[in-house]
């Protein structure tokens, strides 16, 4: 694991407390249709921690921007995302029982900048557009038809 880690037993948390704090975390590129869009979270990502029956509830949720090309026209675009992902962590009085395979979760550490990246990908458009109604460009001479009339004969 590598990034930012969170540590659930350094919280020390009893039943029903609620630790939550904001991380920064740097995402790199997210790659959709082979296009990369740059992936900024200006205000970080929110990490809550419930101690409950039986385990750790562990929540994040981020509003993040997607910077990169119009899959239509190629302008720059920028959308806005917003990014949730909860795991469920379970002990027992023995000590942690196995859980289910997680990428985001070992023993009791807790990969925040991989729970984020995951959540953030999840929560992108499948296709990342200027408009809904974006006519992109023309097959033939390539000029954007949102912008101007195309002269040439389409194939």
């Amino acid at each position: 694991m590598g990034g930012v880690r969170l540590n659930l037993e350094d919280l020390a948390l009893r039943g029903g407390q609620r630790h939550e704090c904001v991380y920064t975390i740097g995402v790199s590129p997210v790659s959709l249709g082979g296009v990369e869009h740059e992936v900024l979270l200006p205000h970080g990502a929110t990490v809550s921690v419930d101690r409950v029956a039986g385990g750790f509830l562990v929540r994040m949720r981020a509003d993040a921007k997607a910077c990169g090309p119009c899959s239509r026209c190629l302008a720059d675009v920028e959308v806005d995302i917003r990014a949730e992902q909860e795991e469920f962590v379970p002990t027992s009085a023995g000590g942690w029982v196995e859980a289910p395979s997680t990428p985001f979760i070992e023993g009791m550490v807790v990969d925040v900048s991989a729970l984020a990246r995951e959540a953030l990908v999840l929560a992108m458009p499948e296709r990342v557009l200027c408009s809904p109604l974006c006519k992109g460009l023309c097959v033939g001479c390539g000029v954007d038809l949102n912008r101007e009339r195309c002269q040439c004969v389409n194939p």
